[in-house]
């Protein structure tokens, strides 16, 4: 007789942060569907459509080095006019399969068991999720109202930033929206490199902010200490496809390199024309007109706001809306009422980790009229949702 054998989980998987995506709630969003039209205030939808299908001449050849190369040429010319850093070379610039996936060839190249890293919070599960996965050590840093929502530098700057290897930074913030600006940057960087830690700056969204955005690369000091991760599609306006652009140090970027031809870094050759017109065209039209969308939408949400008396960080850089609770109210019943009782979808503050509690996030690429439809919905009854001191 044969025994069945047992495969334990490694130790790692239990400490893992759940997705977002995780925290909604599957068998009520199928009911509601049953009783009446969800609105969706809550998930990322990037409203550029179309896909990026393999030609015919294409196939599914995957991009060589020459394709490769000719990415990197027109995020050099990229860099030099946004950002006037004039000395990148090919060697500084790495492309990966998106944000999520470069952080963790980052990770497993240069984090070994027990390296401590730093990462915000409240913050986007995946960075917590990608240290462990490289064995290290993920201790957050807060970002509150009391810190301006901006990184609180105390903790770089203390005996345990003294031991940490690494700081993860979210410039422009996801979920607050807060974007630091060039003096902040300056003197992070310069804590940084005394305190011998090296900066990760996913900046996503920069191409979003209605404020000029300041690349950590382009302040004093900061080419020397850090690194910066950009989403494609977000970035430069394409339909989503998993794909992003580090640029950095050439050591570093060689590292993300070999690890990445270790697991896998798959780029189809479909992407490249698309990718290099978009750059070499940045802000295109689509880009433009999806910060149209998500500046019409935080109209709605600020008006929304204010009419239910909620408290609204009013920062323009992302394209998401960080809400305070009255009173502070804890968020993930206030979010399932909204969803059972009236049918909208928002994401609990919480999902971002502890320092998210007493705060929701709405989703700024919800089209206008969902917010209306949220307003008018809310507005049949009020006593769920109490107004700021009552």
């Amino acid at each position: 007789m044969i025994k069945k054998v047992v495969l334990d989980k490694a130790d790692r998987m239990y400490h893992f942060p759940f997705d977002l995506e995780e925290l909604f709630p599957r068998r009520t969003l199928r009911s509601i569907d049953k009783r009446f039209t969800l609105i969706d205030l809550g998930r990322f939808r990037w409203p550029v459509s179309g896909e990026l299908a393999a030609s015919s001449t294409a196939g599914n050849r995957l991009a060589d080095r020459d394709d490769l190369n000719e990415i990197k040429q027109s995020m050099i010319r990229w860099l030099k006019s946004e950002f006037g850093l004039r000395a990148v070379s090919p060697k500084e610039i790495y492309i990966g399969q998106g944000i999520r996936r470069m952080l963790l060839d980052l990770c497993l190249a240069f984090i070994e068991s027990g390296d401590v890293v730093l990462y915000p919070e409240p913050g986007i599960p995946f960075y917590k999720r990608q240290v462990i996965t490289a064995d290290g050590v993920p201790v957050p840093y807060p970002i509150s109202e009391h810190t301006g929502y901006k990184p609180s530098t105390k903790k770089l700057a203390s005996k345990l930033g003294g031991t940490a290897k690494m700081f993860i930074l979210n410039n422009p913030h996801n979920p607050t929206g807060a974007m630091l600006d060039g003096t902040d940057l300056t003197d992070l960087a310069r804590i940084a490199s005394r305190e011998n830690v090296f900066i990760v700056n996913d900046a996503a969204y920069c191409s979003l902010a209605e404020e000029k955005y300041v690349s950590l690369l382009s302040v004093p000091g900061g080419a020397k200490v850090g690194l910066e991760l950009f989403s494609v599609p977000f970035a430069f306006g394409l339909p989503y496809i998993p794909m992003g652009i580090a640029v950095g140090p050439v050591s570093v970027i060689s590292g993300m390199e070999i690890m990445g031809r270790a697991i896998g870094n798959v780029v189809p050759k479909a992407w490249v024309g698309p990718t290099i017109e978009a750059i070499d065209q940045y802000p295109c039209p689509a880009l433009r007109e999806a910060i149209k969308s998500i500046s019409r939408s935080r109209l709605e949400a600020e008006q929304l706001v204010e009419k239910f008396g909620w408290e609204m960080v009013h920062q323009k850089s992302t394209p998401f809306a960080w809400i305070k609770t009255p009173g502070r109210r804890r968020t993930s019943p206030l979010a399932q009422t909204l969803l059972t009782r009236k049918g909208i979808l928002a994401l609990p503050g919480n999902a971002f980790g502890e320092n998210g509690e007493g705060y929701f996030r709405l989703s700024l690429t919800a089209s206008v009229e969902d917010f209306r439809a949220a307003a008018e919905r809310l507005a049949k009854r009020m006593t769920i949702l109490p107004k700021t001191g009552e």
